[in-house]
């Protein structure tokens, strides 16, 4: 647990209103110093006062880019699996061999779930599914989104003739084999680079065995 002060709030050395091209930047940091005290202290211990002071910013401006406690923990939420999203979708596909490119997605998939602070803010959000029913509806929704990449080349290998039934499904089961289901969840198994490469490999030789019939 990290040591903060308590119901204090460091002064924003930072004067006045950020200009459009500071607001980026400022908006992560802020998003970063949030997801540090819900990590450090629970959604519960995680006020408004240490998260501002965290972040070198008041209270004030805080609720006018977020509202509320809950909807910056939605916010820290979302982004958190966005940037899964933003990671699958780099991965190049044109005139590469379907197991070099499935390999890849794997690989990408289970380096996303290896990282510690992401999977502690989707436990983190798990836990909190009955308070926050909306939160959990939504990340799903972005996982969704991050199948998307998948389903569009698995729906350019039906095109070529591949045996490819149903893409969005198919590629909803592969990243599920890929991060391990609750594995990742329930195990540090996906911090092992070695693990990471075999399960990869595990994964891939059994989706194309499937995908041959």
């Amino acid at each position: 647990m990290h040591s903060e002060p308590t119901g204090l709030r460091a002064p924003d050395t930072r004067k006045g209103r950020p200009t459009s091209a500071e607001a980026p930047a400022r908006k992560a940091e802020l998003m970063e110093a949030a997801a540090r005290t819900f990590l450090a202290h629970g959604y519960g211990g995680a006020s408004m006062d240490r998260i501002a002071a965290a972040a070198r910013v008041s209270k004030a401006t805080i609720y006018a880019r977020f509202g509320t406690k809950a909807a910056l923990f939605e916010a820290v939420a979302l982004h958190t699996v966005a940037g899964m999203r933003r990671d699958v979708s780099g991965i190049p596909t044109r005139g590469r061999e379907p197991a070099d490119v499935l390999a890849d997605f794997a690989l990408r998939i289970a380096g996303e779930v290896a990282e510690p602070d992401r999977v502690a803010l989707l436990r983190l959000a798990i836990a909190a599914k009955a308070q926050f029913p909306d939160i959990a509806a939504r990340m799903h929704a972005h996982i969704a989104d991050t199948v998307a990449p998948i389903t569009a080349y698995l729906t350019e290998l039906r095109a070529q003739g591949r045996a490819v039934d149903e893409p969005a499904a198919l590629a909803m089961h592969f990243i599920t084999l890929a991060n391990g289901g609750l594995r990742f969840l329930l195990t540090d198994d996906f911090a092992d680079p070695a693990f990471r490469r075999r399960w990869a490999a595990e994964v891939v030789a059994l989706f194309l065995r499937a995908m041959a019939g």
